[in-house]
Order: structure tokens, then sequence, then C-alpha cells
């Protein structure tokens, strides 16, 4: 793959993920939430019929959406998205274990294993298997804590938070 087809494709990725998330792109009324937003207010991306989820909730704020998915074993998952022009999803996995001996490698392939994990739960999130392949082929660029520039413009973060009984592993997703 070329240079430019891979930059091409990672644009391509993060509005088809943000678009899968969004509603119509008509422009909804100013007074609603995301009421000024090109692609309208953000829609929930999972489900409850999906397998491996156990419990979903979504809920449109003002100025945020926020998706909580609980999946079997005691993954779950916090799914903020956010942003009219410069969309922004941020994923805040919780990891239901002791995380206290996990090295930055770990979280980083960790984050990767996660979009494949949701890509394959149904066809229809099938964008998180490219986000996890364009991830994993950045994998040894990427840096726990700090922005890593996939294509101008747009970013991801990886970062962690250690804890004895779980841990949380924060995969951010944005346009600047």
């Amino acid at each position: 793959m070329t240079n430019n087809s891979y930059k091409t494709l990672l644009i391509l990725l993060f509005f088809s993920l943000f678009q899968l998330a969004c509603g119509d792109t008509k422009k909804s009324a100013t007074n609603e939430p995301f009421g000024d937003c090109q692609f309208g207010a953000p829609k929930a991306i999972f489900n409850a019929k999906i397998p491996k989820v156990t419990q979903h909730t979504f809920q449109l704020n003002t100025q945020s959406a926020v998706e909580k998915v609980q999946f079997d074993g005691g993954l779950s998952l916090e799914l903020i998205q956010s942003g009219c022009e410069k969309p922004k999803q941020e994923f805040q996995f919780t990891i239901p274990s002791n995380t206290q001996a996990f090295n930055d490698g770990d979280w980083l392939t960790m984050g990767v294993d996660l979009f494949a994990f949701m890509g394959n739960l149904a066809p229809e999130l099938q964008p998180f298997l490219l986000w996890q392949g364009a991830l994993k082929d950045k994998i040894n660029q990427l840096k726990i804590g700090l922005p890593h520039q996939l294509e101008p413009g747009f970013f991801v973060k990886i970062d962690k938070v250690v804890g004895g009984d779980k841990g949380l592993l924060l995969v951010t997703l944005y346009q600047e």
C-alpha cells in the first residue's frame, strides 16, 4: 500500500467510525444537542442485541454522547463522543483484573486487541477492525500518554490507569 493510499484510508476510517455513530447528515435544529453539527447528533454504536453485550445505555447530552457497554467477562466500555467540526471519540475500557504488572507494551497491545474484539462482534462494527489494523501498523511508534499523529490533523492517544482490582485503558481518536 502506498503512503498516500494509507493516509486516505486512515482519514476515511476516522470519518466512517464517526459517521457510524452519528445521525444522518442533515443538520438538526440548533436548540437540539449537536444541532449545528454537519453530521448531526451521535447515535449509539453498540446495542444490547450484539453478542457478548450484557448491558447497554446511551445518553445524548448537550456537548457529548455517552455510551456505556458491559461485555461478557466483566470488561466494560464507556465511549464518549464529542465535537462537531473536529470529532473526538474517547474509549474508556475498564479491565477487570489487576493491571499493576502490565508494562506499556502490554497496554498498547491490549488497545489494539480491544479494537479487534469490538470489530468482530457484529458486521456493523467492522470499522473497528480497520482501526485495529491502523493501530497495529503504528504500534512501535505509539507511546503511552502521548498523542500520535496518524495523518495530518488526525491523532490517537492511548493512556492507562493502573489498579490492583481493575485498570483503565483510554484510547482517544480525534481531529485537530
